[in-house]
C-alpha cells in the first residue's frame, strides 16, 4: 500500500563500517507444489451480496504430516462487532463516506472434512480433514459462502458504484512450525500469503465492466455478463467491478490496461504504468504475466497492490496518480514476485516498492522528478517526525501489532526503509545495488522470503559485509543525523 508523508528536506550522514563479505543466502525457487483455486461467485449489485463456491486443491507445503488446514477469512474483519478493523479511529470519515457500514462473510458449507470458525477474531476457518495428508500430498475442499459488502473505500467494499474484491475468498495460511492465523490489522498490509493458482469465474450485471488480476474472457446473456480468468503461480487474485472507461497498451508480452471514471490525463497515467512496468522488467527481472490491470477505484489509501491487478484511489490527484502508480507496479516484484511476511517483515517489500519508484524517476527524467528530491524529501520528513514524535522506537523489523500510530508505521516502514537502500546505493553503487536485487528476483521469486535471503543477496553482488549495516537500521541502532 502507498503512504504519503512528504516534507522538503535536508542531507544523511550515516556513521557505519563494513567489512569484504561474499556470501548467498537466498533459498532456490520451489514452485512446483502449490495450492490452487477455482472460484464461481455470483453478485447481487441490489442487496451487494456475493455468493460463491471454492473448489481449493489444498498442497501440503510444509514438511510435516497435517490432519487440519487453515484459512484467513478476511472479510470477517468488515464486520459489526470485530475487534480488529480495516482502519484506524483517524480513518473512519475517509473510509466511510456515508456513514459506517458493515460487511461480513458466511460460510454455509464445506465439503472435504468437518470444519469449525476459530482466530483471535473468529476471522480463520479451520477444516479438519477426512485423511491425514502427508508432505507433498494434497486435499480437495470446497467452501461454499456469501459476502455482504460494506459501503467502504477499502480493499473489499463498494461506493460509487466501484465494488472492490480483495482478498475476498478463504486464503490459505501460511505455516511456519505450525499455521499462522494473525488478525486483520488496521495498519499496513497484514498478510503473508503463499503462490497459489487461480480460475476464477464472476458473474455480474452486463452494466459491470470487471478488472481481474489475469487475462478476461466475458460472455453476455439477457443483461447479465459473465468474466472469467486463469492464473498461476500468484500471490492473491483481486477484482474491481464497475462502469469503467478503459486505455490499453503491450509493453513486450504483456498487456497492460488502466481502468478509469475520472481522469482527464488517462493517456499519461497509462504511460506511467506502461514506463514503470518496462523499466523495472529491465533493472529486476522480466515481469512474467501476459497481463496488468491498474484500476482507478474508491480507495482511503493511495493504492493497493495485487498480483496482475492494482488499485490506484480515486482521491489521488495530479502527479501522485503518477506516483502512485509507479510504486504499485514495483510491488509486483516486491510482494508479488518475491513474497514475505507483511506483518513482522513489512519493511521488506514497502521500502522496495518506494525505493524502487525513486531509480525509475532516476532513469526516466521524463517524469520530472529527481533522485536527490526525493531523498531529500525523505530525510527531511524523517527528521521532522523524529523531531516532533520523539522516536523512541525506530525499529523496522517489527510486527504491525506493535506500531504505535500509522504515522509510525509508514515512517519507519517506508521513509525510513528508503533511506537505508540510498544508503546502500552510496556505498556499494548503483550497478551493484540493483545486481544485488536482480539476484534476489530470481533466487526468491515464490517464495516468501526472509530478511537474510536479502542481505545475502546484496552481499553476494558487492562482495561486501552488508549484515551488521542493515541490520543496524532494522534494530534501530542505526544513527541518521540531519546537516542544515
Amino acid at each position: 500500500m502507498k503512504g504519503k508523508h512528504i516534507v522538503r528536506i535536508t542531507a544523511l550522514v550515516l556513521m557505519l563500517s563494513v567489512a569484504l563479505f561474499g556470501f548467498a543466502g537466498c533459498k532456490e525457487k520451489q514452485d512446483d507444489a502449490r495450492s490452487s483455486y477455482t472460484i464461481a461467485a455470483t453478485l447481487d449489485a441490489e442487496e451487494m451480496t456475493l455468493s460463491a463456491s471454492c473448489k481449493i486443491h489444498y498442497v501440503n507445503r510444509t514438511d510435516v504430516e497435517l490432519n487440519e488446514v487453515w484459512f484467513h477469512l478476511y472479510p470477517a474483519a468488515y464486520r459489526d462487532g470485530a475487534h480488529f478493523t480495516p482502519v484506524t479511529a483517524g480513518e473512519i470519515d475517509s473510509a466511510y463516506p456515508g456513514g459506517v457500514s458493515y460487511g461480513g462473510i458466511e460460510i454455509v458449507s464445506v465439503e472435504g472434512g468437518e470444519y469449525a470458525v476459530a482466530g483471535q477474531d473468529e476471522d480463520i476457518l479451520v477444516v479438519t480433514l477426512a485423511n491425514k495428508i502427508m508432505p507433498t500430498q494434497s486435499a480437495d475442499i470446497t467452501v461454499n459462502y456469501t459476502l455482504k459488502i460494506p459501503r467502504m473505500r477499502h480493499r473489499f467494499g463498494y461506493e460509487n458504484g466501484t465494488v472492490n474484491l480483495g482478498n475476498w475468498y478463504p486464503v490459505e495460511c501460511a505455516y511456519d512450525n505450525g499455521f499462522v492465523g494473525s488478525p486483520y490489522y488496521s495498519y499496513g498490509d497484514p498478510f503473508n500469503l503463499p503462490v497459489c493458482d487461480y480460475n476464477v469465474t464472476i458473474t455480474a450485471p452486463a452494466k459491470y465492466t470487471v478488472a481481474m488480476s489475469g487475462k478476461t474472457e466475458r460472455s453476455e446473456s439477457e443483461g447479465t455478463a459473465v468474466t472469467h480468468a486463469a492464473l498461476k503461480k500468484a500471490r492473491d487474485f483481486a477484482v474491481v467491478l464497475g462502469e469503467f472507461q478503459t486505455l490499453t497498451q503491450s509493453v513486450g508480452g504483456t498487456q497492460i490496461t488502466y481502468f478509469y471514471k475520472n481522469d482527464d490525463k488517462a493517456q499519461e497515467h497509462l504511460q506511467a504504468a506502461c514506463a514503470s512496468l518496462a523499466y523495472f522488467s529491465s533493472a529486476f527481472g522480466a515481469y512474467p504475466y501476459e497481463t496488468y490491470s491498474v484500476v482507478q477505484t474508491p480507495f482511503n489509501q493511495g493504492g493497493m497492490e495485487y498480483t496482475g491487478l492494482v488499485y490506484v484511489s480515486d482521491a489521488v490527484t495530479d502527479k501522485m496518480i503518477t506516483e502512485v502508480i509507479v510504486h504499485e507496479t514495483a510491488h509486483q516484484w516486491w510482494y508479488g514476485l518475491v513474497g514475505n511476511d507483511q506483518i513482522n517483515s513489512a519493511w521488506m517489500d514497502e521500502a522496495l516498492a518506494e525505493y524502487s519508484t525513486t531509480l525509475f524517476y532516476k532513469n526516466n527524467p521524463e517524469f520530472g522528478v529527481t533522485y536527490d528530491a526525493r531523498i531529500a524529501d525523505a530525510m527531511g520528513g524523517f527528521s521532522l517526525y523524529c523531531e516532533l514524535s520523539k522516536c523512541s522506537d525506530t525499529s523496522m523489523e517489527r510486527s504491525l501489532a506493535d506500531f504505535a500510530s500509522s504515522a509510525e508505521y509508514s515512517y519507519m516502514t517506508y521513509v525510513k526503509g528508503q533511506l537505508m537502500y540510498d544508503s546502500l546505493n552510496k556505498m556499494v553503487g548503483e550497478d551493484k545495488l540493483i545486481g544485488g536485487l536482480r539476484c534476489y528476483v530470481n533466487k526468491c521469486s515464490y517464495t516468501t522470503a526472509k530478511p537474510d535471503d536479502l542481505i545475502a543477496c546484496l552481499e553476494q553482488t558487492s562482495k561486501r559485509n552488508l549484515k551488521p549495516f542493515v541490520t543496524s537500521f532494522l534494530d534501530g541502532s542505526a544513527k541518521l543525523y540531519s546537516i542544515s
